[in-house]
């Protein structure tokens, strides 16, 4: 079974290395995939929509340890999920997994309480290593999810705006930042349906007014000029396909997104 790590941990210092070894010490044989270890430190919300990006392509069965974890040591729960596509993922229950019981469907869940399938030693301040990680080698190796610990009926959910259309006008959300500095929303694709290549957008974000053309890729039009487009997990986005666009708007996630249609060009 593949073992996918996604985290907030950097890759400056040793965190990465000693939840791989965590892992290994247990299960030698482990298939170890990172994800990234790049999120936004602390960003559970950004989190949950960026897992949700990279869990959607991995087969069933895969194991995802998910640690972005502000809260390690205190109330809340160690949770083992298992959703209605057959994958696993081990972490806090912070609402982290929002997104992803909203697309997988919530199978089963269970809080991690059996410290036999634990390190001997659980710091209170890394839960991803002493906890976490050896919970995912031990169900990589067979160990079913009945024995972590007892059944919850829920898990945590956070609250995040759905995005709306109000007569021609889309309403919607920043979701993520990504290396280049495109802007992912949470507007699906579908609420774009009607436009066309060429068509010109008024965008209101950041409390500034842009116009520009939607398009179908990142050549099309201008190369210092902002566009509008679908981008690969059909969502749309904002980008400057020679700059980074969230520097150039100075956006941050959680922004508000207005697009209102305009005139197709001739």
């Amino acid at each position: 079974m593949v073992i996918a790590l996604f985290t907030d941990f950097g890759t400056r210092d040793a965190y990465v290395a000693q939840l791989k070894g965590a892992i290994l010490s247990i299960h030698p044989t482990a298939q170890l995939i990172d994800l990234t270890h790049e999120v936004g430190a602390f960003d559970v919300g950004a989190a949950a929509s960026l897992l949700d990006a990279s869990a959607r392509y991995f087969p069933a069965r895969t194991i995802f340890v998910a640690v972005v974890d502000p809260g390690v040591g205190t109330a809340r729960r160690p949770v083992l999920l298992v959703t209605q596509a057959e994958k696993y993922y081990v972490g806090p229950d912070n609402g982290l997994f929002t997104r992803v019981i909203e697309r997988e469907g919530f199978q089963a869940a269970y809080m991690l309480t059996q410290s036999a399938y634990f390190l001997p030693r659980v710091s209170s301040t890394f839960h991803g290593r002493d906890l976490f990680g050896p919970v995912a080698a031990h169900l990589a190796r067979g160990v079913e999810p009945v024995q972590f610990g007892p059944q919850l009926a829920e898990l945590v959910r956070l609250p995040y705006a759905q995005p709306q259309l109000i007569g021609e006008t889309i309403v919607g959300e920043v979701v993520h930042l990504d290396h280049y500095g495109n802007i992912a929303t949470n507007i699906p694709s579908e609420m774009l349906a009607d436009l066309v290549p060429g068509q010109w957008l008024t965008l209101t974000l950041a409390e500034r007014t842009h116009v520009l053309p939607f398009v179908e890729t990142y050549g099309a039009g201008s190369q210092e000029q902002l566009v509008c487009l679908i981008n690969s997990n059909n969502a749309c986005e904002i980008a400057l396909p020679r700059g980074n666009a969230a520097v150039c708007l100075a956006v941050h996630v959680g922004d508000r997104v207005v697009l209102r249609p305009g005139r197709a060009v001739a």
